[in-house]
């Protein structure tokens, strides 16, 4: 849409070209060619208009650019070069030049260390913003002087200057247009140490010569006059630098003036040839003719191979980056890996000579390690360390490639580079180039230069950067597979570790095991003696099948008799019989203690759990704990957090009947609704089982002498015969008293009557028999 203010400025453009036309018409000064030369200055007034109006566009520098080049045109077309019109088409070249010179100073550079690189780089103190003011300077003199002599010449100051005014216009204008040229490859290698400027400025520079040549050779061809061919080449050329300094796709740039270039020097003699042929000036010129556009068409169709001179290193690094994206195809990673190394080090090894080139680095992470390839081509893997920095400064960098070269220009006034620097140099590397996803690190590519002297060119920079992104998924998948294998080694470790923890434990548990055992074996030694009557294997086998059935256990002992040992042998033929036997004496005031019961850790419930617990005299513990167990083993959870179920067999011993003792308020309801269907077992005395008490006495008086005298003491029958008349009221505490008085007593290794009767506790029917008699 055209909009006033393009009108406008169309309108402004067009008034020197319109200017022109008026005074050509007026004055007669036109020639054959003037309209047309007005009528291009006219279009390129509007098109310059239109680009002003443009998005984006710098609109005063499009206008003036515009404005220069259409009044350098108008005023190219006059007959009899009127000194007005040569004064101002050398005004308009001036206008034009500045530009193109100011264009070059002012070239945008890289995002990154790149651009204070090149302010810290600057040799003898001359930057590339020197050059570029100096080059406006050269451009100011040349076609200032120029337009000075026309102005002189056209006014009656020196009217002597018309003659040589053109001439003098003509080499202003060439000096101008090679100065624009050198200015151009000047800045070009002060910013040597940036990817788009060269490329910008060496684009520059050969559109400067370009014109120039244009310019030579328009005036040799008598086309038009040097003067104005000049101006005309030079605001053009001065234009199109304008519009290359500004160029984004600063690679396409390149490759485009590399074909070009490449296209100029090897069919352009075949395109002058031809051009001669078709003239007739040679025999045969048909067929010559046709020859040469054969020869043409295979000049453009082997193009490609033809500007590989013109390449940067001729192209080595670029195919070695080429043939490596194509080795990120391989189905194996790490194939894929090492025929990429191997292609990047050939690139590297090119001008070495005999110096050794190290391998190129593929660095992935999570974790961290480094891949490098031998001379012989085969991959290498170990773990090691990046500078902590390095992805920080290489994504900052353009197309996340951070150059060694950047960093030593540097390395004075950022300290913070130094050790990223430092490890650059210890790997030999020319750059360093982050391979990632979705601006995720996940690997970083470090190519050594090798024999390579020439800075990295902004193409080499993009091939390298393409190559990382083809590795992307060869980094992910080999991370991910040595993320797999790390965690396999580190859970084979770890299950070998608990194997060995599991047999620790199982070792633990064993003897654990063994300690119940034993411990129970401890307790049960004063029963595995003496159960022989029929009277005592009724009452045990009655313990035994209560035992088994892991039901509740009622045991009624007389006092003085102890019923643990029938329990721990008991407890030893069960199905617990490996798990512990916990003792609980209801007369102790340890065990009174609720806290104790309530205790994770010490509460005999807990020290119980998968065994048995035995509450001796259980009716003589308070009524909060005896209520504290009921409920324990009824609802099979201990008074404090646990995830498994409480898993305790119970057995209570008493002196008396269950039924007595919850009368007299000594057994707990809740602890009597608990075991008060379990039948209760009646340990019988002493006095009830005389068929067992030699055996037991005999044990007794054997494992006493040893204890006493170190030698196991025995007992004669006349002695024995003694001891059972007595009615052992007070059960095994009477009994272990007597054995122990007897030990001491006895003179040999055997009691004799003598020693029983001497306890003074025993009748003799004998001796009473014998008083009776004599009357005494």
């Amino acid at each position: 849409m055209i909009t006033p203010t393009t009108r406008r400025r169309a309108l402004v453009l067009a008034l020197p070209a319109a200017y022109v036309a008026v005074a050509a018409a007026s004055s007669g000064d036109a020639k054959p060619g003037t309209w047309a030369a007005i009528a291009i200055a006219m279009v390129v007034a509007w098109t310059g208009a239109r680009a002003a109006a443009a998005e984006g566009a710098p609109v005063r520098e499009v206008l003036a650019s515009a404005a220069s080049l259409s009044l350098v045109i108008a005023t190219s077309s006059l007959a009899g070069r009127p000194g007005w019109a040569a004064a101002a088409r050398a005004c308009g070249a001036l206008g034009a030049a500045i530009l193109g010179a100011r264009a070059i100073a002012r070239m945008e550079g890289d995002a990154g260390l790149a651009s204070r690189a090149t302010d810290a780089d600057e040799p003898n103190g001359v930057s590339a913003k020197m050059i570029g003011r100096a080059g406006i300077a050269a451009v100011v003199l040349g076609w200032g002087t120029s337009a000075a002599v026309d102005l002189l010449a056209w006014s009656e100051v020196a009217p002597s200057w018309s003659d040589s005014a053109p001439v003098i216009a003509a080499a202003s204008g060439s000096l101008s247009l090679f100065a624009v040229g050198v200015v151009a490859l000047l800045v070009a290698g002060a910013r040597r140490l940036e990817l788009v400027a060269p490329p910008r400025a060496l684009a520059c520079a050969a559109a400067a010569g370009v014109g120039l040549l244009v310019a030579i050779a328009l005036a040799i061809a008598g086309v038009l006059p040097a003067d104005e061919a000049v101006a005309v080449t030079g605001a053009s050329a001065s234009i199109a630098i304008v519009r290359l300094a500004r160029v984004r796709d600063v690679a396409a740039l390149a490759r485009r003036g590399r074909r070009a270039l490449t296209l100029t020097l090897y069919g352009g003699p075949v395109a002058v040839l031809a051009a001669l042929a078709v003239e007739g000036h040679m025999p045969g010129s048909a067929g010559v003719a046709l020859l040469f556009c054969v020869v043409a068409l295979v000049v453009g169709a082997t193009a490609s191979r033809l500007e590989e001179p013109f390449l940067p290193v001729k192209g080595v690094w670029l195919e070695a980056f080429e043939a490596a994206r194509e080795a990120a195809q391989d189905r194996d990673p790490r194939s894929a890996i090492a025929h990429a190394l191997v292609k990047i080090r050939s690139a590297a090894m090119v001008g070495a000579g005999p110096t050794v080139v190290p391998s190129p680095e593929l660095w992935m992470l999570h974790p961290t390690r480094v891949l490098t390839v031998d001379a012989a081509g085969y991959l290498h893997e170990k773990e090691a360390e990046l500078p902590a920095d390095v992805f920080d400064v290489a994504s900052a960098e353009p197309h996340a490639t951070v150059r060694t070269a950047v960093l030593e220009a540097l390395e004075v006034r950022r300290a913070d580079l130094r050790p990223l620097l430092s490890w650059l140099r210890a790997h030999d590397a020319m750059f360093a180039t982050v391979i990632a996803e979705a601006g995720e690190p996940d690997g970083l590519l470090v190519v050594p230069g090798g024999g390579r002297h020439e800075p990295l060119t902004l193409e080499e920079a993009m091939a390298a950067k393409r190559f990382a992104d083809a590795f992307v998924a060869v980094c992910q998948s080999t991370s991910a597979r040595e993320r797999h294998l790390q965690r396999e080694r580190e859970l084979k470790a770890r299950i070998d570790a608990l194997d060995d923890e599991l047999a620790r434990v199982g070792h633990a548990a064993e003897i654990d095991l063994g300690r119940h055992v034993l411990a129970s074996s401890r307790l049960a030694r004063p029963a595995t003696v003496g159960i022989y009557s029929a009277v005592s294997r009724m009452a045990y086998d009655a313990l035994e099948r209560r035992v088994a059935q892991d039901a509740p256990l009622v045991l009624v002992a007389k006092p003085g008799m102890d019923p643990v040992p029938y329990i721990a042998r008991a407890h030893l033929g069960g199905p617990r019989k490996e798990a512990p036997l916990v003792i609980v004496d209801g007369t102790s005031s340890r065990e009174h203690d609720v806290e104790r019961w309530t205790d994770e850790r010490r509460s005999p419930l807990a020290l119980a759990d998968r065994g048995m617990l035995v509450l001796v005299d259980g009716a003589a513990l308070p009524r909060d704990v005896q209520v504290l167990v009921a409920r324990a083993l009824a609802e099979r959870r201990p008074p404090w957090e646990r995830a498994v179920p409480l898993d305790v067999a119970l057995a209570l011993t008493t002196t008396g009947a269950l039924d007595e003792l919850v009368e007299e308020g000594r057994l707990a309801p809740e602890l009597f609704a608990r075991i008060g269907d379990a039948p209760a077992i009646v340990l019988p005395g002493l006095h009830e089982r005389p068929e067992d008490l030699h055996s037991i006495v005999a044990d007794r008086l054997a494992r006493e002498g040893l204890r006493v005298r170190g030698r196991p003491v025995g007992i004669e029958a006349a002695a024995f015969a003694r001891l059972v008349e007595h009615p052992f009221e007070g059960e095994d505490a009477e009994l272990a008293m007597i054995v122990s008085r007897l030990v001491a007593r006895v003179q040999g290794d055997v009691v004799r009557a003598a020693d029983v009767d001497a306890l003074g506790f025993v009748d003799r029917p004998g001796a009473q028999r014998t008083s009776a008699d004599t009357g005494s």
